[in-house]
């Protein structure tokens, strides 16, 4: 089947402003959707299923499949076809991860801006029909995925802060109303209810969870098992089990796993600051959290009882560093005798960003342990026991490092 035919059995990419490449937090491609680029935009685009997403060797291989009759000339003519040749480039365990930015309504931030304002002098009252509409808009984007509170921006996670202002509007426009029966109900804003259902989304919410509320997206394959809520602009990719809380903001990946007892924690206000991000085949053992913007790279594993918050350094010894809200810090090793050892937090060496949490890569498999904290007692810190390069390695590496 020749290109152009592939092309008419592919979902659509015209609502797509463009798709960023990123490999190693880098932008090395953008794909914009202008003529010249429109095929291959569509085709990355149905290769993530619409959303952020890694293309590593097999869908790589499928998309090389849809490129039909112009692969052979990409391989003969070697930069004639650069969106061929990055697919061609990916091998063994290379993945690169293609970031989807859906284009925004026009004048749509400006109205938000302008009843933000209005907002914060007291008079969004002055057009509250307006300021309704505005924030019913971006609630609308949000559950269907086409905004993110948060987004990978030149190859950097950044807080949309106008789409979070866009949710606060919601706020002070809605009044306190009670769900379910008058005696034994919930009471929230109106602005604010839980999301209504109709079954053809694509996720399961098995019952009795709490459900989504009104502002968060969920994609195919997600399942919500009881108690688990996904909170005001929550976005969790395809394929995730959620079994406790997503925050609000909060960005988990695709085929991940939020076991039972698991809390990823939320922030709406400031608006500047960044959520809880999760990359794709995350998991989060029994009775973990992710709280205060910390940040967990594409297939960390939390041991159970891991929790991960902004205060907390995450020892690795593997690579005799620690990993901190302030950056990559100095590992300094404690030889307590018999075999013994423990650890405490040295210098910064690679400074971030500290308005955040700390980052944990790819791979990571983080189990409890001690560390000396700067009073000399005994603390509990998580630590690195071992790097896995797929997801089917974490099972056996999980319970091996549980064990040692």
């Amino acid at each position: 089947m020749k290109f152009e035919e592939i092309l008419k059995t592919l979902k659509s990419a015209e609502s797509v402003d463009k798709i960023d490449i990123v490999k190693d937090g880098s932008v090395i491609n953008s794909i914009a959707n202008i003529e010249g680029s429109k095929g291959s935009l569509v085709v990355i685009f149905n290769l993530v299923d619409f959303d952020n997403g890694n293309i590593d060797k097999s869908l790589a291989e499928k998309g090389l499949q849809l490129f039909g009759e112009h692969v052979a000339d990409a391989v003969k003519n070697p930069g004639n076809h650069p969106n061929i040749d990055m697919l061609l480039s990916i091998q063994g365990d290379q993945w690169l991860k293609a970031v989807v930015h859906y284009k925004v309504p026009a004048g749509l931030e400006e109205r938000v801006n302008k009843y933000t304002a209005l907002k914060k002098e007291g008079n969004l009252e002055t057009d509250r029909d307006g300021a309704l509409k505005t924030f019913n808009q971006v609630m609308d984007l949000l559950e269907a995925g086409y905004l993110r509170t948060a987004q990978i921006v030149g190859g950097k996670w950044t807080a949309n802060q106008w789409v979070k202002n866009g949710i606060m509007l919601g706020f002070p426009l809605g009044k306190i109303v009670v769900y379910g029966s008058s005696d034994i109900g919930f009471t929230d804003k109106e602005t604010f209810p839980i999301r209504k259902l109709t079954g053809d989304e694509g996720f399961r919410v098995v019952p009795p969870a709490a459900g989504l509320r009104r502002g968060a997206f969920a994609g195919p394959g997600c399942v919500f098992m009881p108690p688990a809520y996904a909170n005001v602009g929550a976005h969790v990719g395809a394929g995730t089990m959620v079994e406790n809380l997503a925050g609000s903001c909060a960005q988990i990946g695709r085929d991940s796993h939020i076991s039972a007892g698991a809390i990823i924690g939320g922030v709406l206000d400031p608006v500047e600051a960044t959520p809880v991000i999760l990359g794709d085949h995350v998991l989060l053992g029994e009775g973990s959290g992710v709280t205060q913007g910390a940040r967990l790279g594409d297939l960390v594993t939390l041991a159970p009882g891991v929790h991960i918050s902004k205060a907390t350094p995450i020892l690795d010894p593997i690579n005799n560093v620690a990993y901190t809200s302030k950056g990559t810090a100095e590992l300094i090793i404690h030889e307590l005798g018999g075999g013994i050892k423990t650890y405490s937090v040295g210098k910064i060496l690679v400074e971030k960003d500290p308005s955040y949490g700390p980052e944990i890569p790819v791979g990571a498999l983080v189990i409890p342990s001690m560390s000396v904290s700067s009073q000399g007692t005994l603390k509990l810190t998580p630590l690195v026991a071992k790097y896995i390069k797929s997801a089917s390695e974490r099972a056996y590496a999980l319970e091996e490092a549980l064990r040692g």
